[in-house]
């Protein structure tokens, strides 16, 4: 709550100054899309100032500039200009939770029903990306 409340300005300044078509924020992490490198460059240095001056905040030093082509790291998806992919880390994490709850089943620990509840946040999560594949091989869809 906080972060979107103090972050508002910088929100507001990139959508409205910089009239930046494709913002997105979570938290503190952030994307900004532009149709040039140079165009980036520009806004990732008034962003900076804007930052430091209004703000008293620093960009970290993962903050980065990268090709449209080469995909962004964003909340856990790998996000292409055609697609939207599930990051290595999050298919891992999926892929253990599923083997675990699996098990359970089969032991008698846990019933189906029960292990839905605990797949829910991780169903919202892949709702959106590109898994059609995983999803049938995880889940026998």
């Amino acid at each position: 709550m906080f972060a979107n409340i103090y972050l508002n300005e910088v929100d507001q300044y990139v959508k409205n100054i910089l009239h930046c078509k494709y913002y997105f924020r979570y938290l503190d992490d952030s994307v900004a899309m532009f149709k040039t490198k140079e165009e980036a460059k520009i806004a990732l240095s008034k962003i900076r100032e804007f930052l430091e001056k209004n703000l008293e905040l620093e960009l970290n030093e993962k903050t980065q500039i990268f090709k449209s082509k080469q995909g962004i790291n964003f909340c856990g998806y790998k996000i292409n200009p055609y697609r939207l992919k599930i990051r290595g880390r999050g298919k891992r994490k999926l892929k253990k939770k599923v083997k675990e709850l699996k098990y359970k089943i089969r032991v008698g620990e846990l019933d189906s029903k029960e292990a839905k509840k605990y797949l829910c946040g991780h169903f919202g999560y892949i709702k959106y990306a590109d898994v059609k594949n995983l999803a049938e091989k995880l889940f026998e869809m």
